[in-house]
């Protein structure tokens, strides 16, 4: 890619660790400009997606069926403008096992034609002193006469000079596992070392209404960590009068003694769920080149979170071959090709990023599907006992206790946090006056899991449906009905003892879904099915769950400019991983100038340098008191990153997108629409005009109307906001941990509240010089905030505030002879809030969807040795599903609208998958008379169930 690489170009970008840090687009040389400027395609074809002022389809989807969208996948050295054509090649031989010695590898059989150029091992990094960040741990290579940490591990790096020699190589290499040399059998190094992380969530209502304040819980007393002994949590005595951690024994006692009432009905079940492959169309990639005259590290990492990358990059380059000769790190960010979590602070570019430093040439490292399967991140398997008390009289939930167990393989990753949100989602849609839940996040020798799609709830939220569809069996109880008696109401408190802000349909989706003819109808259609298939039987299942978003540290940022035409250009934070997060964001704009953004520039890291933040310590970990201190400096924010997950972009992103529109409407769009109406309707004073309230004003056919005046095209209004130097663009920040950041700020001489912590302005041409003088920051007039309100830290404690439920019911038939499965119907209800864009919502439901079938029917990775750690896995072997096997012509929803205008935005890409394995479980039961308590549920076990 063409680009100025000198100091002065630099010095306007960020520095890490004496690194100077930029980020631009991945754009290949037969790539179209943002702009579209260089495109094949016919500019009104391009720009066809939009059109009437409203989003058509998604912005990229003319680029993805003409070609033109370039994935990271893609990209060779040769396609990158600018880079040298000669590319090397790199790949990492791993480890099949880990339950002995590693004594090195044998290449001697690979042909002289098949010979790497140069190879990496442990002891070469010892020797350079390079180092994994902290966050993925130690041993970025397994070292010669040591044990292996996991299956899986890599253990030597290749680089090849060209395309043949690396191939040949693979070929004799990849599947030989007599290259690599072990020793005598040994304990695994899992089983000597602690959890990736304990959590207990114990609390006790304090009143019958179950509203504040609590008798005991984790937002209210704090969150407390056992020790450990023999690599286990050790829980004391219980103790009110003792430390923290003995109180919260003695709560975590009471409520279990309680549980036992005679009055109580209790369930008690275990539950296992598998392990899963996020299996991404395109499995992760790395491209990198060391540029030594201009002393460059140039990456294209296939990320989620490319915010966090540079950091931890920089961190590697400061040691190793290249410390102190790295003065540039470029991120070139490019469309990853989906993500689902899998690509979400991933390990890979970091093994590609060391490939490049040891390169003298572009290098590429690509996983093929069974490198994918070998170490890309998988969804965490569960074990989980449950005990569910009822009372016997009311049907009224009287308490959970649950204990989890997670695997969370050889790194750690994120296993810590998905224990704790698995553990907080429990509770799912209900009501608990008391709950004590533990989840422990084990070490194991499997690949690591990490922020799969879900992130924990859907094992936990799965088995909470699957035992309230047991217990209204046992109790006879209409399952809908008791749901509806248990649901958890406006103020009532989640397990955690915070209040859910978020306004819910709970109730109104399970009315619908008890009267609708799926369920209504259920054993007559039964009846029908069955006499017109003998061969088959018929069930109908139902569950419901909902799923938080967000992740308790959201960051978001937004620069939107309007210039003199008309034209809207924005860039935010976040990556666009499947979710249409770039269609979406210009959508939000609609309110604010008429129409969707023009360009929406992604994954912008560095865009938002003007604002000139820094952050210091954890959001998560920052004292009250540091916090009270820190943020008296305008430029402090508890974080910067904004990483795309946990279903960001719907609410969490529009807040920022939201702000800045309003920025420029209010100084920019609407004086100008009051000067142009003045001199329309009365050439005096503008204040004695009557223009309405600024809220009230609507736009109708992309031109601006308010008190019945003259419709205003949004091209004349900017080009009277840049005449007059109006406000033409806004830069915010906003931080949001389970709450939204308040700060004031003077803008054109006036004093406003917004929920941002940091803002810059530009103003039009037609500005006076005083005001040209003022915009200083990388051409952007940089505001300092008067003064500032954080939420509180304690709000950590509260892990989760904002829901977004969903119920699906199933109809689904059983082959008799074979006991394979086929979906017949699918209706599912969703609460999205306030929706953006309809179409990607259902887009949502229905890969959602198949997904959830996929986990409660097909998927299946086998833990240890015969696992996807050996690298044999590929889609032979693996079953993901098909279009024959989800119903893809009965897919029905319904999207629930919003209470209000006012009503938030939700995040779903996460929830869509949940409740469909629940409702597939109850269903089989219908058929078999037997409760299936492991997922997936195969044809094997059916067959069983039905012989």
């Amino acid at each position: 890619m063409s680009m100025e690489l000198s100091r002065r170009s630099f010095i306007k970008h960020g520095i890490i660790a004496g690194i100077c840090v930029y980020t631009v687009p991945a754009l290949a040389r037969f790539n179209p400009n943002l702009d579209g400027s260089n495109s094949l395609v016919a500019p009104e074809l391009a720009s066809s997606w939009k059109s009437n002022f409203k989003v058509r389809f998604r912005s990229d989807a003319i680029a993805k069926v003409t070609g033109e969208k370039v994935y990271g996948r893609d990209l060779r050295s040769a396609d990158i403008d600018g880079w040298p054509s000669q590319q090397s090649w790199a790949y990492y031989i791993r480890l099949n096992r880990a339950d002995r010695i590693y004594q090195g590898v044998d290449l001697s059989l690979l042909a002289a034609n098949a010979q790497p150029s140069k190879i990496v091992t442990a002891a070469t990094l010892k020797q350079d002193n390079v180092e994994l960040p902290p966050f993925y741990g130690t041993n970025m290579l397994a070292t010669e006469g040591a044990m292996p940490d996991y299956i899986g591990q890599a253990a030597v790096l290749l680089i090849f000079d060209d395309f043949l020699t690396y191939h040949r190589a693979k070929n004799m290499l990849q599947f030989n596992t007599e290259i690599i040399k072990y020793g005598k059998q040994q304990p695994l190094v899992a089983a000597g070392k602690d959890p990736w992380g304990v959590w207990r969530i114990t609390r006790e209502q304090g009143n019958a209404e179950g509203i504040l304040p609590d008798k005991y819980s984790p937002l209210q007393n704090g969150v407390n960590f056992p020790n450990y002994v023999d690599h286990k949590p050790f829980w004391p005595q219980a103790d009110r009068l003792g430390t923290p951690l003995q109180q919260q024994m003695a709560v975590a006692k009471d409520i279990q003694t309680s549980l036992t009432d005679d009055n109580n009905f209790v369930l008690k079940r275990d539950y296992q769920t598998q392990f899963i492959d996020p299996m991404f169309m395109e499995p992760e990639c790395f491209n990198g080149w060391f540029d030594s005259k201009t002393q460059t590290m140039h990456t294209i990492p296939s990320s989620q979170s490319p915010n966090n990358f540079f950091g931890f990059a920089t961190s590697m380059l400061t040691k190793g071959p290249l410390a102190g000769k790295v003065k540039n790190l470029v991120v070139h960010s490019p469309f990853i090709g989906g993500g689902f979590g899998g690509k979400d602070h991933s390990i890979l570019p970091f093994y590609g990023l060391l490939a490049a430093m040891y390169c003298e040439h572009p290098v590429r490292m690509a996983n093929d599907r069974f490198e994918q399967f070998q170490a890309g991140l998988k969804r965490h398997p569960f074990m989980m006992t449950n005990q569910l008390a009822i009372d016997k009289t009311t049907g009224k939930f009287q308490g959970i206790v649950s204990n989890m167990e997670l695997d969370g393989g050889g790194r750690e990753n994120f296993s810590s946090v998905v224990a704790e949100v698995g553990a907080s989602a429990l509770q799912s849609i209900y009501y608990f006056p008391k709950n004590d839940i533990t989840a422990v996040a084990n070490v194991s020798e499997n690949p690591a899991s990490g922020s799969m799609r879900g992130f924990g709830t859907l094992q936990t939220m799965s088995a909470m449906e699957m035992m309230v569809n047991e217990a209204a069996q046992l109790l006879n109880i209409d399952p809908i009905d008791l749901r509806l008696r248990n649901v958890i109401k406006t103020g009532q408190l989640n397990t955690q003892g915070a209040v859910p802000t978020s306004t819910e349909h709970y109730a109104e989706i399970l009315t619908q879904a008890q009267q609708h003819e799926m369920w209504v109808n259920r054993h007559q259609r039964r009846k029908h099915y069955e006499a017109k298939h003998p061969n088959k039987l018929f069930g109908t299942g139902f569950a419901i769950c909902t799923k938080d978003y967000g992740a308790g540290d959201d960051a978001p940022a937004t620069y939107i400019e309007l210039d003199k035409s008309g034209r809207i250009v924005m860039g935010i934070s976040a990556v666009e991983i499947g979710t249409g997060a770039q269609t979406s964001q210009a959508a939000v704009l609609v309110d604010y100038f008429g129409r969707p953004a023009d360009t929406i520039n992604l994954a912008e890291v560095h865009g938002w340098d003007p604002l000139q933040m820094i952050n210091t310590q954890s959001p998560f970990t920052m004292s009250q008191a540091y916090q009270d201190k820190m943020q008296q400096n305008p430029r402090w924010t508890p974080t910067i990153p904004y990483a795309s997950s946990a279903s960001t972009s719907a609410y969490f992103q529009s807040k920022a997108t939201e702000n800045a529109a309003k920025v420029i409407f209010e100084y920019g769009l609407w004086p100008a629409a009051k000067a142009i109406w003045s001199k329309l309707y009365y050439s005096g004073d503008l204040a004695a005009m009557d223009f309405g309230a600024m809220e009230d004003a609507v736009w109708v056919d992309g031109k601006l109307s308010a008190k019945g005046m003259e419709p205003l095209p949004l091209d004349m209004l900017a080009q009277h906001v840049h005449q007059q130097g109006l406000v033409t663009a806004a830069m915010v920040h906003t931080f949001n941990r389970w709450g939204w950041v308040e700060a004031e700020f003077t803008v054109e001489g006036q004093q406003q509240t917004y929920q941002l912590d940091a803002m810059a302005i530009k103003y039009g041409h037609g500005a006076d010089a005083t005001k040209k003088k003022l915009m200083t920051s990388n051409g952007w007039h940089l505001l300092d905030r008067n003064k500032v309100n954080y939420p509180a830290t304690s709000l950590n404690n509260a892990m989760v505030v904002y829901y977004a439920p969903c119920a699906t019911l199933v109809e689904l038939a059983v082959e008799k002879g074979s006991g394979k499965v086929e979906i017949i119907a699918t209706q599912t209800w969703l609460d999205a809030g306030k929706v953006i864009v309809k179409e990607l919502v259902e887009g949502q439901i229905e890969g959602g969807l198949v997904m959830g079938i996929g986990h409660a029917l097909h998927e299946y990775l086998p833990p240890g040795e015969e696992g996807p750690g050996n690298g044999t896995w590929n889609l032979n072997r693996y079953q993901v599903p098909l279009a024959t096997d989800v119903g893809i012509w009965q897919m029905n929803h319904t999207i629930l609208p919003s209470f209000n205008n006012s009503d938030q935005r939700k995040g779903i890409a996460e929830v869509v998958m949940i409740p469909i394995v629940a409702a597939v479980t109850e269903a089989l039961y219908q058929i078999t008379n037997k409760r299936f308590y492991h997922l997936p549920v195969t044809a094997a076990d059916i067959k069983e169930a039905l012989a």
